[in-house]
Formats: C-alpha cells, sequence, structure tokens
C-alpha cells in the first residue's frame, strides 16, 4: 500500500479573496481551457450515510465547506445530526483509547490488507466498548481508508525533505489525526491535534515523534484551505487519483472507458457514505406490520419487489430488534437486482456456486418456497459459517450449505436456475468497500477473469435443460462482464443470451440485455449480471 502514496508536494496559494471563490464556483475545475496550475478544490458533496452495517456519524463533509463563511442553515443542520459535538465530556483517556483501538486496526489492516471490518470485529471483540464510541472507531478507520491517497498527500506537503522517513505507525497517527480536521466538522482542529499528540506520546516508539505530529498537524489547520493538487492539464489521472484518493491505474481505465464527466461521478460517489438498506423477509412478517414498526426508522420500501428500506439514522443494524428476531437482514437494493434476473418460481431447483456470505441465498430460497431449494457453495470455511449462521437466524431450512471449490463442486445432478456470482476486482462497490482500492491492483483484472471463466464453465454443466444461468460481478471492467459473456457464448453453443424477466425496470437493462447499475446512473453499487438459457 505504501506504493500508491505520493512522494509530497509543494504549498500552493489560493485566492481567498470573495471575487476568486465566486469566478471559482461557476467554473469547471478540469476545464480544457483551463490553464492554472494551482486550482481551487471543489467542493464534492459527501453523503450522510453509514460505513458497514452501522449508523455512523453524518458530518463527513470537508471543513472548507460548512466552516468558514459557510451556509448556517447547513450548519446547523449538521449541528442538529453529528453526536460528536464540540461540548462532548468524554474523558481524556477514553478519546486516546479510542484512537488507539483505530491505530491498531489500521496496522492490522497495513500488515495484512482485508476486510477492514472483520479486522475491526476482531479487534473490538476483546474490549467493552460503547456503542458510541464503537460508530467513532468505524468512523475513523473507514474515513482514513476512504481518504487516504489524499491524506497522505496533504501530510507529504508539509513534511521536511531533510527529515529522515517517519515510521509507519507515525504516519498512521497524522492520517488520523488530518481526517479529523479536514473531514469532521465536529471535531475541534485543537482537539485532533491534542488527542494525536497524546496517541504518539503513549508509545515508546512514536514517542520522540510526538513534537513532530504537533507540528505537521498545526500546519494542516493552518494551510487547510490553501493545498496545492497537481495541474490537472499536465497529469489529470495523478489529480483525480489523489484529490479523491483512488489508484491512478484505476482512474486511468476509467478516464479512458468513461471519460472525464462520468468518472468524476464515479469517484465522488465512492466517496460518500454508503447507505444502509434494510431487505424485509417475505414471509413470517407482512409488509404493512414491518413498516409499521420500522416507520421511524427507515424510508418506504423500494427495488426488487420492495423489500429494501434505507435506514433513515445512524444506528447499529445489529440492535434492531427486527434483525435479531430474523424478520431482515442488510443488502444492497442492486444485489436483489442480480437476484430477480434468475426469475425463480416456487418449487424451483437452485444453486448459488459462490454463496457466503449468503444475503443473495437467503433471498433466493424465500422465492423458491419450502417446495423448492437452494444449495449454496463457497470455499471459504469463515464465510460459510457466517452464511450459515444467517440462514438460521431467518429460519430458512430450505438452504444446504456446501463447503467446495466451486470450480470442481460434487454435484452429480443439474439444477433448475443457478447463480454465478463471481470473485472479481469489486471495482463496482468501493464505496462499501474502501479497502478495495488498496488490495486490488490491474493485474487483479485479468487474473479474476481467468477464474471467472473456469466457473463459467463449470457452472455450464450444473444447469438442466431449459435451465437458466445468470452470471454476475460487481465490477465495472469490461473484462470481467461483456468479455466474459462473449467468451462463454463462443465456447458453449448449447447457451443463449435470454432477456431479462418482466420485474427487472428498463432502466437497468442495457443494449445487450444485460443488466447494468451504474454508480453514475443509478447513485447505487455497481452490478452487472448476463442471463443464459440452455436449450
Amino acid at each position: 500500500m505504501n506504493g500508491n502514496r505520493p512522494s509530497g508536494g509543494g504549498r500552493g496559494g489560493y485566492r481567498k479573496d470573495g471575487a476568486a471563490r465566486k469566478e471559482y464556483h461557476h467554473k469547471d475545475t478540469y476545464r480544457k481551457d483551463d490553464t492554472r496550475g494551482n486550482d481551487y478544490r471543489k467542493d464534492r458533496p459527501y453523503g450522510k450515510d453509514n460505513y458497514r452495517k452501522d449508523g455512523t456519524n453524518g458530518d463527513d463533509r470537508r471543513k472548507g465547506q460548512y466552516g468558514r463563511g459557510g451556509d448556517e442553515s447547513a450548519r446547523k443542520e449538521y449541528r442538529n445530526k453529528d453526536t460528536y459535538r464540540k461540548d462532548d465530556n468524554r474523558k481524556p483517556d477514553s478519546s486516546v483509547g479510542t484512537r488507539q483501538l483505530v491505530q491498531r486496526i489500521l496496522t492490522d489492516f497495513d500488515g495484512a490488507p482485508g476486510d477492514p471490518e472483520r479486522i475491526a470485529d476482531r479487534i473490538l471483540a476483546r474490549r467493552h466498548i460503547e456503542d458510541r464510541d464503537r460508530r467513532f472507531v468505524f468512523e475513523l478507520v473507514y474515513g482514513v481508508l476512504r481518504n487516504r491517497i489524499y491524506l497522505d498527500y496533504v501530510i507529504n506537503t508539509f513534511i521536511s525533505g531533510e527529515r529522515e522517513p517517519m515510521s509507519d505507525a507515525l504516519r498512521r497517527i497524522l492520517e488520523i489525526g488530518a481526517y479529523q480536521i479536514l473531514f469532521l466538522d465536529r471535531v475541534p482542529d485543537h482537539a485532533a491535534v491534542n488527542e494525536a499528540v497524546n496517541l504518539a506520546k503513549h508509545d515508546t516508539n512514536t514517542a520522540p515523534g510526538a513534537g513532530f505530529v504537533n507540528a505537521v498537524l498545526r500546519n494542516v489547520i493552518k494551510n487547510k484551505f490553501d493545498i496545492s493538487l497537481p495541474d490537472s492539464q499536465t497529469d489529470l489521472a495523478g489529480r483525480l487519483s489523489i484529490e479523491f484518493s483512488h489508484p491512478k491505474w484505476m482512474v486511468e481505465r476509467w478516464l479512458a472507458r468513461y471519460g472525464l464527466g462520468d468518472t468524476k461521478k464515479i469517484l465522488a460517489f465512492n466517496n460518500e457514505r454508503p447507505a444502509v438498506y434494510l431487505r424485509r423477509k417475505m414471509r413470517d412478517i407482512s409488509r404493512p406490520q414491518f413498516e409499521f414498526d420500522m416507520r421511524t426508522l427507515c424510508e418506504a420500501g423500494c427495488g426488487y419487489l420492495n423489500l429494501y428500506y434505507k435506514m433513515k439514522k445512524p444506528l447499529e443494524p445489529e440492535n434492531l430488534r427486527m434483525l435479531r428476531d430474523g424478520f431482515c437482514s442488510v443488502q444492497a437494493p442492486s444485489s436483489g437486482w442480480v437476484v430477480a434476473m434468475l426469475g425463480l418460481r416456487d418449487g424451483d431447483r437452485a444453486l448459488d456456486m459462490c454463496g457466503a456470505p449468503g444475503g443473495k441465498a437467503t433471498l433466493m430460497a424465500e422465492l423458491v418456497g419450502d417446495s423448492g431449494y437452494v444449495a449454496a457453495c463457497d470455499k471459504g470455511r469463515w464465510k460459510m459459517k457466517t452464511a450459515v449462521e444467517m440462514f438460521a437466524a431467518q429460519g430458512l431450512g430450505n438452504i444446504y450449505p456446501v463447503v467446495c471449490d466451486s470450480v470442481a463442486p460434487p454435484f452429480a445432478g443439474t439444477f433448475d436456475k443457478v447463480l454465478l456470482d463471481a470473485p472479481c476486482s469489486g471495482s463496482g462497490v468501493l464505496q462499501r468497500h474502501p479497502d478495495g482500492r488498496f488490495v486490488r491492483t490491474a493485474e487483479d483484472v485479468g487474473d479474476r477473469a481467468s477464474l471467472q471463466k473456469e466457473l463459467l464453465d463449470s457452472a455450464a454443466k450444473l444447469v438442466g435443460e431449459g435451465g437458466v444461468l445468470v452470471y454476475s460481478t460487481c465490477s465495472l471492467e469490461p473484462e470481467e462482464n461483456e468479455c466474459q459473456v462473449k467468451c462463454f457464448l463462443d465456447g458453449h453453443p448449447d447457451f443463449k443470451l435470454d432477456r431479462p424477466p418482466e420485474a427487472v425496470p428498463a432502466m437497468y437493462i442495457d443494449d445487450d440485455d444485460c443488466l447494468r447499475v451504474t454508480p453514475y446512473k443509478h447513485n447505487m453499487d455497481g452490478m452487472f449480471a448476463a442471463r443464459f438459457k440452455k436449450g
């Protein structure tokens, strides 16, 4: 991940007079005729929803947007939503302890990049921590990861070139402090600095650098409105990479495929907090009863069969009675449209080839009813354990979990409907999984495509005559989507591309009759799915 960090940069000098600001807000920073070397940072929207499954605070906007000279009504709105207010009476020890947990989670992530939620759950499980502090931990962890390239760029701007390279531990402390200064409007700047300094002093390895942390972060405060970014005329991809904290190789791919306008929409979408949706169970509770019980917590139903409800409030879904009792589960609406592509009916025999952590399999099981069944496969024992717990919580007895490699599954017969939600680069869900920016490389796209082809060949053997195979990914990359469709049809003449069921709205169907949900068009996680029919 260190390879994604820029080496540094010089200080910029933005004009701060009112005329210049007015002029800037009416111009496109990336116009081709823009010859300025030091563009103003454009205000860009940040969503008000939550990281992971929880509800974290909704104040993730740049301080420059609602700080000095900002709109008063907007500031009042954010004061009312923020739980980390300036009159926070938490004890300093608790504050340092919370940030120590954040540092530990980031340290483990850097040592073995993976799912930060799982890392955090493992570390927090050993400690008694209040829900409020838990939400703040996730706020900082996901906030740093989502904005890490930009944070490191800013930090490097205020580091003298003569200084010895700092330790990774010291850099993580600076990242935590800089994130609060630049992105958390309700954490006072001085408090962010003091807490970072105390965090450095708490460890003998970083204690000698406490003064350095203090100096760098005070420079960030002093110059936070005057951060100069690379010139968009000479290095557009580099500028976007830093501004939106995405790997440069990824930005270059999207610029070539989508153009500047849609690429910026994707990047901005990925930097918003993901909304948390609950999917209502189809049986055991009526829709009117569910909506009445959840009326103060969720918006109106939407998505496939109106099963999806966006949470209004920043709450831990795990603390909801409806979730504990198995009447709903956490799932994004775009996943529901993938299942809709199967056109499942009562009594169908269905297979979910990559079935963990179980969200799609549970919906499939409800659709096929007690007269049908779903076999859910995955080779990850830990992931399948999580899926089995979900099956049990929802009281679904028609799902049969199988731990196996789906390249060579242990089935002798065939199925009516097969879903292959294939492992992929995950470039369509970077909003929900910002760690994907650091654990994926350009080479991974090609490597995943090879595995996807093997899985498709395996899936084809399990589809009965007249049956349906749905291939899906959460990727935006053509090698993993339309290229796989063409390759599969060329190698399997007994299959043909079939039109999506009527339940899938036309707005999500592309010119090739494939499901294509994109962040820049639909404001949802990116999803792709193709429906093949045998015979």
